[in-house]
């Protein structure tokens, strides 16, 4: 396990906005994925902090699975955790959601990476049931709230259990029970660079009402309403919003989700 520690407090400006009397830090405990795609939570954590001038530390703790993750933030051995919101997390009292979507809706707007040779087979999709005709199987990890969506749609899912890299050379071989990987706007082309055995289909896009959202162990529940106003401040100045376009402006702008046509997937995930 690599753990990564630093600590930050507010920039001048921010300091300036911080009540006379110095408000105490808050220390957090972060895990987040290993990899890059956790680099604008990890932006948008800290720099809503900043601006309501509130002192942190933070530590991150990287190179653990998903569910370990989930476990670990039950029991308190980390304080914050980002997934997707369902109703299954808002009912676990072990842990304390922050009321503020992440990416405004983004994680819900899906797109496929497929394998290069099936282009033809999705360019006849138009709708759900066009794609469960197909019989091509949708992979996801293990326990991920989007897979309840795809199966509550009644197509075919795999999800994977091993670490989650390994399924694009699963999906690219063709016999390893996974045909393509439904993934958010805001990852999957950083996805289709870094696994070019793989390609982004061009003309769908998968819609269900879908976020983000941080959650707290209940041991730090004091926590909620710091965080939750720290948020709620960078969208109303803007911050979240420009974070958003600064990450992923270029990608979503590039997959010309105008042009796509739209299929909507029932419910959220639960």
């Amino acid at each position: 396990m690599l753990l990564v520690s630093f600590a930050s407090s507010a920039h001048a400006a921010a300091a300036a906005r911080a009540p006379s009397s110095a408000a105490a830090p808050i220390e957090l405990r972060v895990a987040v994925p290993s990899d890059e795609r956790a680099a604008y939570f990890i932006r948008l954590l800290e720099q809503s902090l900043q601006l309501i001038g509130q002192p942190y530390t933070v530590r991150y703790l990287k190179d653990l699975p998903p569910r370990r993750m989930w476990a670990m933030l039950g029991r308190g051995d980390v304080n914050l955790f980002y997934g997707m919101i369902t109703e299954e997390k808002e009912r676990n009292r072990r842990i304390v959601p922050l009321r503020v979507g992440l990416t405004n809706g983004l994680i819900g707007q899906r797109v496929l990476l497929i394998r290069p040779e099936d282009a033809n087979l999705f360019a006849t999709v138009r709708s759900v049931s066009d794609l469960k005709r197909t019989g091509l199987v949708a992979g996801f990890g293990e326990g991920w709230a989007d897979a309840k969506v795809w199966r509550a749609a009644g197509l075919p899912v795999y999800e994977h259990v091993a670490p989650w890299p390994t399924i694009f050379a699963m999906a690219a071989a063709g016999n390893r029970h996974v045909d393509y990987l439904p993934r958010g706007v805001i990852e999957v082309l950083e996805e289709a660079r870094t696994h070019p055995e793989m390609v982004v289909e061009q003309r769908l896009l998968f819609e269900y009402p879908a976020d983000f959202g941080f959650y707290l162990s209940a041991a730090a529940a004091r926590y909620q309403p710091i965080l939750e106003r720290a948020l709620k401040e960078a969208e109303a100045t803007g911050l979240k919003e420009r974070l958003l376009r600064e990450s992923f402006g270029d990608d979503i702008k590039a997959l010309g989700l105008s042009r796509r046509l739209r299929v909507p997937l029932p419910g959220a995930p639960r």
